[in-house]
């Protein structure tokens, strides 16, 4: 199943999609329905972001033509026993047939327990692996893809000394461990990957440790993984300390991307892998005009993750069709899900500049032929051996399918086999408490 050619914009939708009704129980529903569970905030700090994923999941729902298709929205909560109590009230009482969420890594294991024994599919939107389980996939846009695809291009660019500067804790221990096996596998070196504790004082003495006190730094390309604040505090240290941006390459992440981090002189020209805007922008477009506000990166993975279980689930294939090594377009481009349950993205390389990110290398279109999940195939394009396009099994939407370029999760109205899902670069702050850039450029790691 491969990537359709991408459609014409959507020229007629409903001034509003309506706000999906809440069946009280599953007579309330119509005869044959697909009974689609999301599991978002809907109470408490986070519940602006739970409301923008319903109104994304409502809007997917309206692009791909879903009459037949039930959202039942439910409060997650924070907690694992919150989670699991709002999925048990899905399975047990609504017999919904796929849960969407929830958000948290953490709330993950508790919602799969209860999906598990009914056999029903989880499709959660975070990235923290560790939550993976039997029966779950796991929709956000992860750390280590994006590391590996910064790392294929700088090796590409000439590059082969690399370092790293990054912070303790689960996110910068995802990122060393990716760096260190991304560098490997390229066969370039890993001079050095130097930790810190916050920003301030330790991040200055970790400087000082990566430059080896020597006038030129002994690496040519060093990853950063800060952002706001912590990021210019870093980066101002860099040439204090012999570390300039016309010796040493400075990396980055999806993180960036929504970050005003071309003001900092010192992080011009920085390379950062991140999303496809094309698709995700147009997403914004779309959802701001109908809902009158940005949406946040997870409103992108609802998106997708709500057509994706639509076309699907209406198919019956929505477990076996999951693991589709072609994988899916949604509106931050081309996505897949690996031997695991983690979703792999095709991701661009951007530059940062003063006026945003300048797009260097566009993300893959299509797969790697014969290449399996989790095998390293999101190279620099252009791809070798490209499979051939086929059909998509994504049903029209009025006036044409909306043009997505899902970073699987978001919005996806057209497929390499069904709508995909993404975490877009939104604009806009993600709750914290989220594993690694889920879904989408701007969503932090959780601490």
């Amino acid at each position: 199943m491969q990537p359709q050619q991408p459609q014409q914009p959507v020229q007629v939708l409903p001034q509003q999609p309506p706000k999906p009704a809440v069946p009280e129980s599953p007579l309330d529903l119509p005869p044959g329905a697909l009974r689609v569970g999301l599991l978002v905030p809907m109470t408490g700090p986070q519940a602006g972001f739970g409301q923008a994923m319903i109104d994304a999941a409502t809007l997917a729902l309206a692009d791909v033509k879903a009459d037949d298709v039930v959202l039942l929205p439910r409060d997650s909560g924070a907690e694992p026993q919150q989670s699991a109590a709002a999925a048990r009230d899905l399975v047990e009482n609504q017999a919904a047939t796929v849960l969407l969420g929830p958000i948290y890594g953490r709330n993950v294991p508790a919602v799969a327990e209860v999906a598990a024994p009914r056999q029903v599919p989880v499709v959660a939107f975070s990235n923290d692996t560790s939550a993976l389980r039997p029966g779950v996939h796991l929709i956000g846009l992860a750390p280590e893809v994006q590391v590996e695809r910064v790392v294929d291009y700088a090796v590409q660019q000439g590059k082969s000394r690399f370092a790293a500067l990054l912070p303790y804790g689960a996110y910068g221990d995802r990122l060393a461990e990716s760096y260190r096996k991304a560098v490997a596998r390229t066969g370039a070196e890993l001079v050095d990957i130097v930790r810190y504790s916050d920003p301030g004082s330790d991040a200055q003495d970790a400087v000082r440790r990566l430059s080896g006190g020597q006038q030129t730094p002994p690496f040519d390309s060093l990853l950063l993984a800060e952002t706001g604040e912590r990021l210019r505090g870093i980066a101002s240290l860099l040439p204090y300390y012999g570390i300039d941006a016309g010796e040493a390459q400075i990396l980055g992440t999806a993180l960036w991307m929504d970050q005003p981090v071309g003001r900092d002189q010192n992080l011009q020209g920085a390379w950062y892998a991140a999303p496809d805007r094309g698709a995700w922008d147009s997403f914004v477009r779309r959802f701001s005009a109908l809902f009158g506000a940005q949406p946040p990166a997870l409103a992108g993975l609802s998106y997708d993750a709500t057509a994706l279980a639509a076309v699907l689930g209406r198919k019956g294939q929505l477990a076996r069709e999951l693991d589709n090594p072609d994988g899916f377009a949604g509106v931050n481009g081309l996505f897949r899900f690996d031997q695991k349950g983690a979703a792999e993205h095709a991701l661009a390389i951007y530059q940062v500049t003063a006026t945003g990110g300048e797009l260097l290398d566009p993300a893959a279109q299509r797969f790697t032929a014969g290449a399996r999940p989790g095998e390293g195939v999101i190279r620099s394009n252009p791809l070798a051996a490209p499979t051939q396009p086929a059909a998509s099994s994504v049903p029209p939407t009025t006036g044409g399918t909306p043009t997505t370029g899902v970073p699987p999760t978001t919005g996806a109205t057209q497929a390499t086999g069904t709508t995909g899902a993404a975490t877009g670069a939104a604009s806009g702050a993600a709750p914290q408490g989220l594993t690694g850039s889920t879904s989408g450029a701007s969503v932090p790691p959780a601490r």
